[in-house]
C-alpha cells in the first residue's frame, strides 16, 4: 500500500490519468444557447504534469497544465437548419491548482480562425468569451 504511515512526504505523478481524462472532458465540452451550438472539436499542445502527495495523512492535489481547444459554433435557424458558423481556438496559458486554490480565474485566450460570415462583432462578448 502507498504511504502506509501516512506521515512522511510522498509524491506519486497520475499525469498519465490526468492528461487522458482533460482530453475526455473538454474535448466532448458542448455548450447549447438559443439558436445554435458551440462545441470543443480537439485538445492540442496539452504539456504540463499532475501529481497526488500525502503529507501527515492530507492528501494534496498539485497540476500545472497549458492547451489549445479548437472549437466551432454553428448557428441553426427556427427549423434546425444550420445557417452560419465560425471556428477558432480557446489558448489557456495556465491552468494549475495555484490558481484555483487562490480562488482566481484561469486566464482563456479566445480566437477566431473562421468566420466567413463575419459573425465575430455579434457574438464574441456572449458566446465566443463566456
Amino acid at each position: 500500500m502507498w504511504n502506509t504511515g501516512n506521515y512522511f512526504w510522498e509524491e506519486k505523478s497520475v499525469a498519465k490519468w490526468s492528461e487522458e481524462r482533460i482530453k475526455e472532458t473538454l474535448g466532448g465540452f458542448k455548450f447549447a444557447f438559443p439558436g445554435g451550438e458551440l462545441k470543443v472539436t480537439s485538445v492540442e499542445d496539452l504539456k504540463g504534469e499532475a501529481s497526488v502527495s500525502i503529507r501527515k495523512g492530507k492528501k494534496i492535489v498539485a497540476y500545472d497544465y497549458n492547451c489549445k481547444l479548437k472549437w466551432e459554433c454553428s448557428f441553426k435557424d427556427g427549423e434546425g437548419n444550420e445557417v452560419a458558423s465560425m471556428k477558432g481556438q480557446y489558448e489557456l496559458p495556465e491552468v494549475s491548482s495555484d490558481i484555483d486554490d487562490e480562488g482566481d480565474e484561469w486566464e482563456v485566450r479566445p480566437s477566431i480562425n473562421k468566420d466567413p460570415q463575419n459573425l465575430k462583432a455579434k457574438y464574441e462578448a456572449t458566446i465566443i468569451r463566456k
